[in-house]
């Protein structure tokens, strides 16, 4: 079985765009222990079957099977690339689609991993595969903390601290609706809003907490006012979510999960208990993970 994890963006910054019309970001893309799940074997012929687990969150859309689903595409060689023989793929889904949390594109590229690691592909073809096949793909390749850049496609692994990255504990609020990544970029060109200027990190650098939480106090995520001001849900929640007293809160993506970042299991324990009037409330449902 091969776990395919969701990610969160800390923070996301929109810093140009390109001719073709895509926007150009810089995020840090950070892998949780909130994950899909794959079960992939050698087949006469390529089929794809996607369930939601008896524990998902929300079973709230029909799941896309066989050719339909993106996994497929990529065996049937939608993508440049042709297996030389058929697999057959058992997806069984907890991230909802739509939320933020790449769950499509962490199942491609988790597949992607396992084609490479059983020599089915080499690393510089699944490069290419993944570029083709999404904007966030190339980063579950090698789902690690990085900082993102272009439309998505590039990525660079950061160096922690041994123990670093364990120090941090996330609380999701997701909900049962998805929200419209096209229209939100269309929302932020009519609205005229600048872009944010280009804030590159030290990639090189190895990071320790105290660093890690200095980026966490200044960094956002551009879109996410845009998003509450159009889905009340998300903007109650973020609400809630800060007078937890996180190191960060925000939107991940383009939504429509909300989620926070604590020091220690305490406080995380302790900001749930706050929120389960939200959870009253609201049509949503926490989930608590750690670093992938």
């Amino acid at each position: 079985m091969w776990q395919a994890p969701a990610k969160l963006n800390l923070g996301l910054r929109i810093v140009g765009r390109r001719p073709d019309g895509y926007h150009l970001l810089e995020s840090l893309f950070w892998p949780i222990t909130f994950q899909d799940e794959l079960r992939i074997e050698p087949s006469s012929q390529s089929s794809v079957s996607c369930a939601w687990t008896e524990d998902a969150p929300f079973k709230n859309v029909s799941l896309h099977q066989d050719k339909e689903n993106l996994v497929g595409t990529l065996l049937l060689g939608g993508f440049g690339w042709k297996p030389s023989r058929g697999f057959s793929v058992d997806i069984k889904k907890k991230i909802p689609i739509g939320s933020g949390l790449g769950g499509v594109s962490s199942n491609v590229g988790t597949l992607l991993r396992y084609l490479c690691e059983t020599n089915e592909i080499t690393k510089t073809q699944s490069e290419a595969v993944a570029r083709q096949a999404g904007a966030d793909v190339p980063f579950f390749l090698n789902p690690t903390p990085s900082w993102v850049t272009g439309i998505g496609e590039f990525r660079n692994p950061l160096s922690f601290v041994p123990g670093t990255k364990e120090r941090l504990y996330f609380l999701l609020i997701l909900f049962p609706f998805a929200t419209s990544t096209p229209l939100l970029f269309k929302s932020f060109r009519e609205k005229n809003i600048s872009f944010s200027p280009s804030t590159p990190i030290d990639i090189e650098r190895t990071w320790d907490f105290k660093s890690l939480c200095g980026f966490l106090e200044f960094t956002k995520n551009d879109l996410e006012s845009l998003a509450a001001s159009e889905t009340p849900e998300i903007s109650r929640s973020l609400e809630s979510l800060r007078l937890t007293r996180p190191l960060y809160s925000g939107l991940s993506g383009t939504g429509s999960t909300c989620f926070s970042v604590y020091p220690s299991k305490e406080k995380r324990a302790e900001a749930a208990k706050e929120l389960q009037k939200l959870c009253r409330d609201l049509p949503c449902r926490i989930v608590l993970a750690e670093t992938y």
